[in-house]
């Protein structure tokens, strides 16, 4: 199993001299499985887009079957949607997965008088899929289940287990003050690679940002170290830490817990 960054910074996509290490696209993973040529892609960030150019270009490698799994529906998390290039050829074919209605959350996002073409355009075989938290989803041999986590209007967890190797996606989220979430410890307990929201330091998440649905660098050091994972990756980066900032919140994490890196778009780990 691989997991490839396509897309790593939270709220909004960023451009510019400052973002060239870390990337600017918003939340797009692809994972590879060592099981099946299928692909499998959790949000719909701006990440997508490239992602899609790639998946079409490569069509005769892989299944052209995509598995889409959708965190939840704000707009960071699906606003390159309607890019994704092979949701528009008949040759492919996107399932698409989500705690809520993602048909009616895509159909809404390209609607008049927001984009010029709607959902109806997309001559993909497509097939929409309700999850629920007590029926995994298989894919090859790979298997995934999810948990609910505390965000505003609530976002979805997802662990990925194939050949004793398991990645956990756990963004956005906030922590609780006074203890961690035992549900999502549970869920990535043993992991070999978690991958956490720790949008804001903690001085930023006491100055203001409280209940605002995500976490911090300390928060997902406090939660990897309770489910002994193996490799924790910082996600979900604010617009507003340039390259400079990310990597002195990287080099002060690694200080509390050495296997610890901050996500990059283009970054790809084998797990």
């Amino acid at each position: 199993m691989q997991v490839v960054f396509w897309g790593t910074r939270g709220s909004i996509p960023v451009s510019g001299p400052k973002y060239v290490e870390f990337g600017g696209n918003t939340p797009c993973l692809q994972i590879k499985l060592a099981s099946t040529t299928d692909t499998m892609i959790i949000d719909s960030g701006s990440g997508i887009r490239e992602l899609g150019l790639q998946l079409v270009r490569t069509a005769d490698l892989h299944s052209r079957s995509i598995h889409l799994f959708l965190t939840h529906a704000h707009w960071d998390h699906i606003q390159g949607f309607p890019f994704f290039v092979p949701a528009y050829v008949p040759t492919f074919k996107l399932d698409i997965y989500c705690t809520k209605d993602a048909k009616a959350i895509l159909e809404n996002q390209m609607r008049t008088p927001f984009f010029p073409v709607g959902l109806d355009a997309m001559f993909a075989k497509r097939g929409f899929h309700q999850l629920t938290s007590d029926a995994p989803v298989t894919i090859g041999e790979a298997q995934v289940r999810n948990i609910p986590l505390p965000h505003p209007q609530e976002s979805t967890a997802f662990r990925i287990d194939e050949g004793g190797r398991s990645v956990v996606f756990a963004t956005d989220t906030e922590h609780a003050p006074d203890h961690l979430n035992e549900s999502l410890a549970k869920l990535a307990e043993g992991a070999d690679i978690l991958i956490y929201d720790a949008q804001y330091t903690s001085e930023e998440y006491r100055a203001g940002k409280q209940g605002w649905g995500h976490s911090t660098y300390m928060e997902a050091i406090k939660l990897a170290r309770a489910a002994g994972v193996g490799r924790l990756v910082l996600y979900s980066h604010d617009p507003g830490h340039d390259d400079e900032m990310l990597k002195a919140i990287e080099s002060a994490a690694q200080r509390e817990l050495p296997a610890t890196i901050a996500a990059r778009d283009g970054m790809v780990l084998d797990v």
